[in-house]
């Protein structure tokens, strides 16, 4: 119930800022990037924003079947972190072949991006 508690937490993290007029949580993410969001219209950080929420509520679902016993839940636990593994860096090469002007396109570069609005925010409260 524990993973399906946090799974359903991180989805609806991404999803909430999905609504009309918030800026979606990749979105936000990327202007704290050195090279900037990669795209002006935004629809590419909406739509992985997106695919963060659906598959994290997805992996909530699953959880929540195998806590009640609706499915068996010893396949779930090593397929979370893999999928989710397998989105973050496939995103990466994505975003490198779509967006050749961003220069290279790193996940530690990302992840210091992260950090950085995080730290923002935090001195702004």
């Amino acid at each position: 119930m524990l993973a399906a508690l946090g799974s359903l937490a991180a989805g609806l993290r991404f999803g909430w800022t999905l609504r009309p007029g918030v800026e979606p949580l990749i979105s936000r993410y990327s202007r704290f990037d050195a090279a900037g969001p990669p795209d002006p219209d935004g629809r590419y950080t909406r739509r992985l924003t997106a695919a963060w929420a659906v598959l994290l509520g997805g992996f909530a679902l699953t959880f929540l079947a195998a806590a009640l016993g609706l499915c068996p839940a010893a396949p779930l636990w090593p397929l979370q972190p893999a999928l989710c593994a397998i989105l973050f860096f496939g995103e990466h090469l994505l975003r490198r072949r779509c967006f050749p002007e961003l220069g290279r396109v790193t996940p530690l570069r990302t992840l210091h991006a992260i950090y950085r609005c995080h730290r923002q925010v935090g001195h702004a409260a």
